[in-house]
């Protein structure tokens, strides 16, 4: 009976575990089928619809081309952020930690076995307060700059900007630049299709064809929705281009608007400096290079690939600047990090002298007694 028991049990097990997975998959493949089916309608309203108002041949096939054109960059693009995928410090074997809980147990711990790679010494930015260098327990990964733990993909995120169910993915470091080519696809192709269908209807109504004809259902509904996503979808992508241009991403963005500091220039402590008044004074984001050298880092050099979805990133350590695991640094402000950082290491060093005079003054007092 045990037997028999314990077998159905772990039938229960197997049936629920598949109940789940069957679940998951079912969410992550809706987004993907609304998204796609969407499109798809719009580009059938634009090549089959769309003519039979359109009296010019010539305008007729302008219209068709763009359309087309227009709709292969958001398709492309779409299943391109989802192929790719943001990256991971799991995908370089020289982040991943042997023994993880061994450093939670010991942070201070030599042992070189148990040391961040040298190329991640070099360059990290941020810390994790007194505790050294970050490090994941749930990926058993150390932490590059501006890298988190997302609990919705389970894993740690290069350069996390959100997660995006549109997607049912992470957005981040080698996504990041198809993310924004494909909000401004998106955007161009609404407003492209909203002008369309509304100066049909406006030529439909204000010609009286109404009074004899009907229109198709399918222009009005493309025109609500057109519009609809165009407005949402361009003030999304300005926020995005603000954003790029200041080398923030959406995580950032919040830590420094809610909890005045940023996610990225390590011990707060350091975070601020003080005017010739005496007035204290955020820090400048140490990753801010200026507005077009912020969009170059994330769109490529030359106007192809920021016009284009072209890859400029590589998942290796020897490139640089294009692998999310180091990443250049404002060397301004940098030093006036450093700067900070030397004035805190003298004011703790002289606490420390001032504590241990009164500490041997009392002592002196209770022999003196």
């Amino acid at each position: 009976m045990a037997i028999l028991y314990k077998y159905s049990m772990l039938s229960d097990n197997r049936v629920i575990t598949s109940l789940e997975s069957s679940c998951c998959f079912l969410a992550t493949l809706f987004p993907k089928v609304f998204c796609t089916s969407i499109l798809t309608w719009s580009l059938y309203v634009l090549l089959f619809v769309i003519p039979d108002y359109v009296h010019s041949w010539a305008l007729s096939t302008v219209i068709s081309i763009t359309g087309i054109v227009l709709y292969a960059l958001c398709i492309f693009t779409y299943y391109r952020i989802i192929v790719i995928g943001p990256g991971s410090p799991l995908d370089y074997e020289e982040l991943k930690i042997n023994n993880v809980s061994r450093i939670s147990e010991n942070p201070y711990d030599t042992d070189p076995a148990e040391l961040p790679p040298d190329f991640l010494v070099l360059h990290t930015m941020k810390v994790n307060g007194t505790q050294g260098f970050r490090y994941c327990t749930k990926c058993s990964v150390w932490k590059p700059d501006r890298c988190h733990h997302c609990s919705s993909s389970g894993k740690c995120i290069l350069k996390m900007d959100h997660y995006c169910p549109w997607f049912s993915t992470c957005i981040g470091f080698f996504n990041y630049k198809f993310f924004l080519q494909f909000l401004c696809y998106i955007a161009i192709y609404c407003i492209f299709l909203f002008s369309i269908c509304a100066v049909i209807i406006y030529q439909f109504l204000v010609n009286g064809l109404f009074e004899d004809q009907f229109i198709s259902l399918n222009l009005v509904f493309l025109l609500v929705l057109s519009f609809a996503f165009s407005l949402a979808v361009s003030v999304f992508a300005l926020f995005l281009i603000y954003l790029c241009g200041n080398n923030l991403t959406t995580i950032e963005f919040q830590e420094r608007r809610w909890n005045g500091r940023g996610s990225n220039e390590g011990d707060s402590r350091f975070n601020y400096e003080f005017d010739a008044s005496g007035k204290q004074k955020k820090l400048a984001n140490i990753f801010d290079l200026g507005f077009r050298e912020n969009l170059k880092l994330v769109l490529g050099p030359n106007v192809w690939t920021w016009i284009l979805p072209i890859d400029i990133n590589k998942k290796s350590i020897l490139c640089e600047y294009r692998n999310g695991i180091n990443f250049k640094v404002d060397e301004e402000t940098y030093a006036k990090y450093l700067h900070n950082a030397e004035l805190q290491n003298q004011l703790n060093q002289q606490l420390r002298s001032y504590k241990d005079r009164i500490r041997r003054e009392r002592e002196a007092n209770v022999i003196d007694v």
